[in-house]
Parts: structure tokens; C-alpha cells; sequence
């Protein structure tokens, strides 16, 4: 390796010493708010040393790891979104007792892992950051020992992630079968553009399987509503945003190289599972009562839309899909913020109940939560709105005119949902004594209508940051 190349690793290094830094100040001393502003300096320097490696991308180190446009693009998103749930985790965890410091040691090392599976160009960097990542949730899931459901969350977790890696490790080795290669690139290159065997058809469904239980996609979604609703809300907000964007990520970077959508097969089965994650998702979310199940088989639509930009196969796809998987961080932020904020040590303000009356106790909770499930649902004038726009009218510019009529008509089943917690939120509760919030959750969410307003309304702005970074 040059020096060129540890240069290109630094995001990555700053990311991987925050945790042994974090076990040495531990041995000597236990301090909660230490922990705390260690991580969010360490979150801010790993963001920073994203500018000192610009001027050197696009940057390959071997054929393991690559930095382009694409994998900073979705570095910087990981890295904001790690500093705000740090953020969001010191005012949940700060209620709570016992052994605290540790959580943001693990935090470290399950964005090492999205970070290195953004970054991946092979296989084995493929495996390592999603294993990284993996193993690292099964404690965050589970951290809140006490809780009975939390542990039972976990193990589900850890079966259902042991399942998946099986599939994508056999499919990995159908497809080093059938070409001899691991890279990326080299796949792409052993068979050419369109042109896939039996054997490779298969690694690619198999790889799908593993992925699909990983995002959650129909018919690989079950684990998904007791995770989110076992798993403190903290890491719940990892999950939903991190963890299926990192995955995402480096599933569109292996499908765009090597040109799954010219595949028929491959076509057929992915917009078969888009639908499905579309209309599965929103139905089950209608009878939810509980805010955490019901924002889980949210997810899982909202997944299945973006599986639209993977079939495009197009730049303006890749674009689509970045912007969306931006705006839907954001907004995911103020949902499970609000459950952050609001939770109490014994339990998580997971109940829709639980927010009645809010906005005569705090409107600007109300207010933020509401606009956040108005941008998941695609109101004008909202992030997602115009995230949902560009999906559809990549959809229809590709000829995927059902998927893009089905995104519309389950925009419209998703808004009665969503419309209902707003409701609530608005129900006069026998209990509706104003409470306020430390400066910590007022700039969370700031942060969030900030973001939510600026991305509906002056969209141009992100596109063309995006633009600028996909053309080095």
C-alpha cells in the first residue's frame, strides 16, 4: 500500500481508533459525558477528514476498498447520521443507570462496519463490514439487559442475520464459481454485460435472499417489527438508517457494475419483491397501534421503493436513490428522535397513545413529528415529496411504469397512518402539562425540520451537490 492509499483510509481509521481509545479512557476512569463528547469529536474529525482526501478521490486501495464519489457521498451521510444519534442516544441513555459507556464503544464499531461496506469493491470487504456491522448490532439490540424483550430482540436478530450471511456466503461462492473472481469489477468483467449463466443466476438470487433479509424486503421482513420494537430507540434509529443504507449501498455498487438490470430474471424477481415490500409494509402498518411496529413495516415500503433506482441501472437511478436514502434519514431521525426523547428509563414511548396530547404539552415536538410523518407519506412541500418524485420519474424514464403506479398508490394508503398519530398527537389528553427539553434535543430537532423544509423546497441544492461528487 502507498501512502497515497492510507491517505484514502483515514475516514476509516479515525472511524475504527475512536473504540480503543474509548476501552483505554474506560480502564483508567468511567465518565458518561467523557464517553460522550469523545464520540461526538471523534464523529466530527472522521467528517472532517472526508475534505483532506477530496483532492485525492476517486482513490481504489487494491481491489478491496474504493473511494469515488459515490462511497464519500454516502460516508458523509453515515458520519452526520452517527453524530446525531449520539446525540439522540446521551439524552435516552442519560435516564437510565448501570453501565453506560460502552454503547458508544459499540456504536463505533457498527459504523466502521456501514463505513467499510460503502466502501467495499469485493467480496471479502463485502463480508467483513457486513459482519462488522451485524455483530455489532446484536449487542446494541440487546444492551438494555434489563429488559426482557430487549434480549429476546437480540437473539432474534442473531438468528435471522446468521441465516442471511449463510445465503449471501453461498451465493459469493456461486458466483467465484462461475467467474474465478471476487472484485467487483472482475465479476463484472467475467461475464460481460447481460451475458449470466444458470450458475451465476443462481448466486445472484442467493445473494438477493441474504440481502432482502438484511433490508428487510418481503418475503424476508418478519424479523423486522419485534427488532425495532425490542431494540432501545436509539439503535432502532441505527438500523432503519445506517444499517439499510450502508447495505443498500453497496448492493446498488455491485448491481450497477455488473449490469444486473439487463437481466430479465434478476428484473422479474426484484420487481416482484418491490411490489410485494410496497403493498406488505403499508397494509400491516394500518393496524398498527404501537409507533415503533408501525414506523418498522414503514421501512420495509419505503425499502421496496427504492428498489425501483436498482432496476434503472442509470446514473439518474443512482442519484435518485442517494437523494432518497438521504431525505428518508433525516425524517427516520425525527421519528425515533421523538420516541428518544420521550422515553423514560422503564420504557420507550412506543405507543401511539403515548403521544396524545403532545402538542399541548411540547408543540414543538408535535410540530417536527408531524411534518416528519407528512415528508415519509410525501406531502409537497417536504423532503419526501420530492424523493418520491424523483423514484417515480426515474421509474417511468426506465419504462417501470407499474413499479412507479405502485409507489404512488401506496403513498396514498400510507398517509392514512400516519395522518392517525398526527391526530393523536392533536387529541386532548387528561395529562397536558407542558414539559421542555435540554438544548441537546431542541438542536436535534432543528436539525430535522431544517432538513425536512430545505430538501422539499430547494431541492437543486442536494441534487447538485450529488451531481458534482458522481461525476469524479
Amino acid at each position: 500500500m502507498t501512502k497515497l492509499d492510507f491517505l484514502c483510509l483515514l475516514p476509516l481509521l479515525v472511524v475504527a481508533s475512536a473504540p480503543i481509545i474509548m476501552m483505554i479512557t474506560i480502564t483508567i476512569s468511567r465518565n458518561f459525558k467523557v464517553i460522550y463528547a469523545f464520540s461526538l469529536v471523534m464523529f466530527l474529525a472522521a467528517l472532517a477528514s472526508l475534505f483532506v482526501i477530496a483532492p485525492n478521490i476517486p482513490c481504489k486501495i487494491e481491489s478491496l476498498l474504493v473511494m469515488d464519489g459515490f462511497s464519500m457521498l454516502l460516508l458523509g451521510a453515515i458520519f452526520c447520521v452517527s453524530l446525531v444519534i449520539s446525540v439522540i442516544s446521551y439524552l435516552y441513555f442519560n435516564n437510565h443507570t448501570g453501565e453506560r459507556e460502552e454503547y458508544f464503544i459499540i456504536l463505533f464499531i457498527a459504523t466502521l462496519g456501514a463505513s467499510v461496506l460503502v466502501t467495499a469493491n469485493h467480496f471479502v470487504t463485502f463480508f467483513l463490514g457486513l459482519e462488522t456491522l451485524s455483530i455489532a448490532l446484536y449487542v446494541l439490540i440487546a444492551y438494555l439487559k434489563h429488559r426482557d424483550y430487549s434480549i429476546e430482540a437480540g437473539v432474534k436478530f442473531l438468528v435471522i442475520a446468521s441465516v442471511a450471511t449463510a445465503f449471501l456466503l453461498f451465493g459469493m461462492a456461486l458466483i467465484y464459481a462461475g467467474t474465478g473472481e471476487m472484485s467487483f469489477e472482475g465479476v463484472a468483467a467475467a461475464f460481460g454485460k447481460g451475458n449470466m449463466n444458470p450458475l451465476l443466476v443462481a448466486g445472484f438470487v442467493m445473494m438477493l435472499t441474504g440481502i432482502g433479509f438484511k433490508l428487510a424486503l418481503v418475503p424476508f421482513h418478519m424479523w423486522t417489527p419485534d427488532i425495532y420494537q425490542g431494540a432501545p430507540a436509539p439503535v432502532s434509529t441505527f438500523i432503519a438508517t445506517i444499517s439499510k443504507g450502508a447495505i443498500l449501498a453497496v448492493f446498488i455498487r455491485f448491481f450497477t457494475l455488473v449490469h444486473g438490470s439487463d437481466n430479465n430474471i434478476l428484473v422479474v424477481i426484484i420487481s416482484v419483491i418491490a411490489i410485494l415490500s410496497m403493498f406488505t409494509g403499508n397494509l400491516l402498518a394500518l393496524k398498527q397501534s404501537n409507533f415503533k411496529r408501525l414506523l418498522a413495516y414503514s421501512s420495509i415500503a419505503h425499502m421496496g421503493y427504492l428498489m425501483i433506482t436498482l432496476l434503472a441501472g442509470t446514473v439518474y437511478g443512482v442519484q435518485a436513490a442517494i437523494f432518497y436514502l438521504i431525505s428518508y434519514m433525516i425524517t427516520t431521525l425525527g421519528a425515533f428522535g421523538t420516541i428518544s426523547i420521550l422515553s423514560v428509563c422503564e420504557r420507550d414511548a412506543e405507543d401511539i397513545d403515548d403521544l396524545k396530547g403532545l402538542f399541548w404539552k411540547n408543540p414543538r415536538i408535535a410540530v417536527v413529528l408531524s411534518l416528519t410523518l407528512l415528508s415519509l407519506a410525501g406531502i409537497p412541500l417536504t423532503a419526501g415529496f420530492m424523493a418520491k418524485f424523483y423514484l417515480v420519474l426515474e421509474g417511468v424514464r426506465s419504462g417501470f411504469w407499474i413499479l412507479a403506479f405502485s409507489l404512488v398508490i401506496n403513498s396514498v394508503i400510507s398517509l392514512f397512518y400516519y395522518l392517525r398519530v398526527i391526530k393523536t398527537m392533536f387529541t386532548h389528553s387528561e395529562s397536558e402539562r407542558y414539559f421542555g427539553l435540554p438544548p441537546a434535543g431542541n438542536i436535534v430537532l432543528a436539525l430535522v425540520l431544517i432538513g425536512i423544509l430545505f430538501l422539499g423546497i430547494l431541492p437543486s441544492f442536494l441534487t447538485e451537490f450529488i451531481n458534482s461528487f458522481l461525476s469524479v
